[in-house]
């Protein structure tokens, strides 16, 4: 029964969700603080694992993973009704995290509160709603705007405000890197799902540009990716590994891309780019000094 638990927690995910953290905390000049950083990447991670556990959730509600064994509903590993009860629990679990978080960062500064928790709130509705619900916005093509938006804009930019309590809009340039690359992540799971997904009438981007338009979109994706970060590192005046990084990241990802034909191998990059997305996030914090 743990191990159910364990897969349906999808740990190779988690490192999306500790890469904007990590970006967003390195933003600000000198306002990294220890506990509101521990407090986001909790909050981070509680958020990934809701959508993972919901995902899970609505896709068996919908019949769309009736044919995978890999998943813990559909393969009959988790009851229905446990699992609604993990996602509410991981879901006030996150709110707690969320609010303790807010206090950690605003004390009582009622309008950055209210702010916030409006955000908060959204982000938590946004990981249930992606497959959960008759309207659910991932069967309507709506996943990668979604991603982007809350991994990216919302997950850098959001946590970057949390150190300083400004906001520079030359952040968007590093946040718009890191967005495009969560979708990027998507897009490979869009792509697995393809033909899957059209016999289940669940519309993706993927879906409707069909395999080699969306390995085109993913080229489109990673490349706007680089030039955003080198951008960035352009107009803030420092240096990091971070565009290398990226930029090998896209080539050898491409190149494997372009030759994967099992779920299996899909598998394999989305673990590459996931966790690859996540050296990126490291390699940004590290200021060279030339």
């Amino acid at each position: 029964m743990l191990s159910a638990w364990i897969a349906a927690f999808r740990l190779k995910t988690l490192p999306l969700a500790l890469g904007a953290i990590l970006i967003g905390s390195w933003l600000p000049p000198m306002s990294f603080d220890v506990k509101i950083f521990g407090l986001a990447a909790l909050t981070a991670i509680l958020l990934q694992v809701l959508s993972n556990l919901a995902n899970d959730y609505g896709d068996f509600v919908k019949g769309t993973d009736k044919h995978r064994k890999d998943r813990q509903l559909a393969g009959g590993k988790i009851k229905p009704e446990a699992m609604k009860n993990a996602i509410f629990i991981c879901a006030t679990l996150a709110f707690l995290s969320g609010c303790y978080l807010l206090y950690s960062a605003f004390g009582t500064q009622l309008k950055y509160w209210l702010v916030f928790l409006g955000i908060g709130i959204a982000c938590i509705l946004a990981a249930i709603l992606y497959t959960v619900g008759k309207k659910a916005y991932g069967y309507y093509g709506l996943g990668d705007l979604f991603v982007f938006i809350f991994f990216g804009l919302v997950g850098v930019t959001g946590t970057a405000f949390l150190f300083e309590q400004e906001f520079h809009a030359v952040y968007f340039f590093s946040a718009t890197a890191y967005g495009m690359m969560c979708v990027a992540v998507l897009n490979v799971n869009n792509i697995r799902d393809l033909e899957k997904d059209v016999l289940n009438n669940k519309i993706t981007l993927a879906s409707k540009l069909g395999k080699e338009g969306a390995g085109s979109y993913q080229a489109l994706l990673l490349l706007t990716a680089v030039v955003c970060l080198l951008a960035d590192h352009f107009i803030r005046a420092y240096t990091t590994l971070a565009p290398i990084g990226l930029i090998a990241l896209t080539y050898f990802h491409l190149i494997r891309l372009n030759k994967c034909e099992s779920p299996e191998d899909y598998n394999q990059q989305l673990k590459f780019l996931s966790l690859g997305s996540l050296g990126v996030a490291l390699l940004f914090i590290f200021r060279l000094y030339l």
